[in-house]
């Protein structure tokens, strides 16, 4: 049998942000979106990765068993982009069952279609980015189109209480009444309505793409006020979702 090694960028011991209860987070390395706004761009290639085993992954889990087993926890995969080392993935989200842990998965959508559905059934939990609900716009500020990711969310809203859309606000760009209609029409038109979670953009990640020697294209984009974000939450509630803050 082959055996599955990842390229890990970073491990979150206890997380608290990214799935229900105390989560271990696994930021694989490499990623297929360019986003302007990205906040790990460091993240993008495997360069400085470290590898890792489904044995070494195992070790490391056990340690934590206690902690992670409370209040349903358990392992979440983020990156970078993860689909893009999908058979990992599937095979920590396998050993992440066996040890009675739940499993999520932070993606932008662009798992291969011949792998969704083998992903997806050992998936707990999908945090689906949905960063612009209009094909321009989401070209515009990742370099990807849009269909597969709305294409992958339909599929994982399949099974109740999966799925669960983050859109990262950027003020001016993709919190628009256009943009958030067509982000609310979406998720209401959905197998199983799932709960949007809003994060407010932030500027902590800026000083990699000085590090890496990039230009940072919204070097002037500021974050949202509470005024704004809340505009962008009531916008969605009215059409009868369940959004919080992330």
């Amino acid at each position: 049998m082959k055996k599955l090694i990842g390229r890990l960028h970073s491990i979150e011991t206890l997380g608290t942000r990214d799935g229900p209860g105390l989560r271990c987070v696994f930021f694989l390395a490499g990623c297929n979106y360019r986003c302007t706004f990205c906040q790990n761009p460091d993240t993008w290639t495997c360069r400085g990765s470290q590898q890792i085993t489904l044995e070494q992954a195992r070790e490391r889990l056990e340690h934590l068993l206690p902690y992670l087993k409370q209040h349903g926890g358990g392992v979440t995969v983020s990156g970078g982009e993860p689909t893009m080392q999908v058979e990992f993935v599937i095979g920590l989200f396998k050993l992440c069952h066996e040890l009675g842990l739940t499993t999520a998965l932070d993606t932008n959508g662009s798992c291969p279609p011949d792998k969704r559905q083998a992903l997806l059934a050992v998936t707990d939990t999908v945090l689906l980015d949905v960063k612009a609900s209009a094909e321009v716009l989401h070209q515009s500020i990742t370099g990807h189109k849009l269909v597969p990711v709305l294409e992958f969310g339909r599929l994982a809203a399949e099974k109740p209480g999966r799925l669960v859309i983050r859109r990262v606000l950027l003020p001016g760009i993709n919190d628009s009444a256009e943009e958030l209609n067509t982000l609310a029409e979406y998720a209401r038109s959905l197998p199983d309505r799932p709960m949007i979670e809003l994060i407010a953009y932030h500027r902590l990640g800026v000083h990699k793409w000085k590090e890496l020697g990039w230009t940072y294209s919204l070097g002037k984009l500021k974050p949202p006020t509470q005024s704004q974000w809340t505009k962008a939450a009531a916008r969605l509630e009215k059409f009868g979702l369940t959004v919080k803050r992330g």
